[in-house]
């Protein structure tokens, strides 16, 4: 194992993160926060960057056999990075805003897995006795930007920011971007054959498209500030808001909502489809069967969600004291308003604009599938995928044929590629292990909070893997995670960057052999 190089490219990627704080400060002194909070966030900013870059200055290199990367070298740097950029992201909201550890791990775990899932609230202790009297709306401006910032670079991945800026990640980038994705690709990754030229492209889009959504927004009527931070989270299908009441907040402005559907929709999607898009391949979209599949389950589930809202009439799911509206009256804005839900849940973006835990019950069965579904491979989307249902969906249809045809040859297939048992049977694995998560994550904090409600338990487990954010019951759009008990709190950090980084990764962590030479 090679400790010098992991140790190395864990604290560059520390440093990353610190200089990432110096943008956040900046702001902090441009905003309306007092001069105490700006200089607190830069000393903290420069120190954490100082400690980090120096570590990464007396661990770098020296020799090629130092910089030798194998699979399990692999597996530790990204692991280790994301428990170290997390780590990292603590310390503003100790520092700034007063928070306890737990909570600020909390919030900085569901910041860097673009999970969403907040503590922050009215009446939040902090350090010192004190309360957050209104919620997110009292935190600095900086802050803020700092929870956006977060979720914008845990989107795209450390492993794909590295390989576009370092020249030295160039050396085993692969086996890096493997074992940050340690899943199904639904399509060839590297968009040119050099993999450090397919991140500083793919970069490029991501980057792109948020200048499009920041400059769209600010147009549709919010401020640049709050335009560029829910730009970040969007991209990232992240779900931090400037606002305790979310997208709700600008329920009276039907443009931001289209605007935010069209960017969580694109969020979403295979990032290489949007790059051949703007190459003038529109028509990859169409071809793509993932993007096909995933496009038919987000339209399926608005219609249902849609008309049994109208079916309904009138439903108690306003958020922030904006009043009910009688769906039976508005069919048009029933159908903006579960098409809204249904792509925030199904990105993992988790905004949202009402209180989706009164809907009908065959609504918020959908919204629980689409949490276990979620968006396509290659996304900033967390979850299973579409395109590992769509290997079980065909591998079980093959199955049935077998019963009929003992010697049939499986050919199952996405996109034209035939995928090979061994892809089939790691994708059989991944779900079976995802459900086992789910569930153990549940019994776990259900253990350590003998007075929750089951359903919150489940909700809380699968929200976490899954990087949604909001769940139902006592998690749910209208509530927050603040009232979980300290170790609830940690369990589900935990088990936030363990869907983020899609199980595999950082489970075989916890295998003895791992460590052995």
């Amino acid at each position: 194992m090679n400790y010098r190089f992991i140790s190395f490219l864990a604290a560059c990627t520390m440093a990353a993160v610190s200089l990432a704080m110096f943008a956040a400060s900046g702001v902090s002194f441009l905003m309306s926060d007092t001069l105490q909070q700006s200089t607190v966030f830069l000393i903290y900013a420069c120190g954490m960057f100082f400690v980090t870059g120096t570590a990464a200055m007396l661990l770098r290199p020296r020799t090629e056999q130092d910089k030798t990367v194998g699979m399990r070298e692999g597996f530790a740097i990204v692991s280790f990075s994301w428990i170290g950029a997390t780590v990292c992201g603590m310390v503003p909201y100790i520092a700034v805003c007063g928070l306890h550890w737990y909570d600020a791990l909390f919030e900085s775990a569901s910041g860097f897995s673009t999970t969403g899932a907040t503590i922050l609230g009215p009446g939040l202790p902090l350090i010192g006795g004190g309360k957050l009297p209104t919620g997110i709306e009292d935190l600095p401006a900086g802050i803020l930007l700092w929870r956006s910032l977060t979720q914008w670079l845990g989107g795209m991945g450390f492993v794909i920011l590295s390989l576009a800026i370092l020249p030295l990640m160039k050396i085993g980038g692969q086996t890096l971007y493997n074992a940050e994705v340690s899943g199904i690709k639904s399509m060839e990754t590297k968009i040119v054959p050099r993999f450090a030229d397919s991140a500083k492209i793919l970069w490029g889009v991501y980057c792109l498209l948020t200048l499009i959504q920041t400059i769209l927004l600010r147009i549709a009527g919010m401020n640049w500030f709050d335009s560029v931070c829910h730009a970040l989270t969007t991209l990232a299908s992240g779900g931090f808001s400037t606002k305790q009441d979310s997208l709700a907040y600008w329920s009276g402005n039907p443009w931001i909502q289209w605007i935010m559907i069209v960017f969580m929709f694109a969020a979403g999607c295979n990032f290489v489809l949007h790059y051949r898009f703007i190459c003038r391949k529109s028509g990859q979209y169409l071809k793509n069967e993932e993007f096909r599949f995933y496009a038919a389950l987000v339209v399926m589930a608005s219609v249902v969600c849609a008309v049994s809202l109208i079916w309904i009439g009138s439903v108690p799911d306003a958020i922030g004291g904006n009043p009910a509206v009688d769906y039976r009256q508005h069919p048009f804005y029933a159908f903006q308003t579960a098409l809204f839900q249904v792509v925030s849940i199904a990105t993992t973006s988790g905004f949202t604009t009402v209180n989706y835990d009164v809907w009908p019950g065959i609504a918020c069965l959908f919204i629980t599938i689409l949490m276990f579904t979620t968006a396509c491979g290659g996304s900033t989307a967390g979850g299973i995928k579409c395109v590992r249902i769509q290997i079980l969906g065909k591998y079980a249809v093959s199955e049935i044929k077998r019963c009929l045809f003992p010697h049939l040859v499986q050919d199952i297939r996405i996109s034209r590629t035939r995928y090979e048992n061994a892809t089939i049977q790691k994708t059989i694995g991944f779900c079976a292990l995802y459900a086992i998560m789910v569930f153990l994550f549940a019994l776990l904090v259900a253990a350590v909070n003998p007075l929750i409600h089951s359903d919150t338990a489940f909700y809380a487990s699968l929200t976490a893997l899954s990087n949604i954010g909001p769940g139902f019951g006592a998690i749910g759009p209208a509530e927050t995670f603040a009232w979980l008990s300290v170790p609830s709190k940690v369990l589900l950090a935990f088990e936030m960057i363990l869907g983020r980084l899609e199980l595999y990764t950082l489970l075989v962590l916890f295998l003895p052999s791992f460590w052995k030479k």
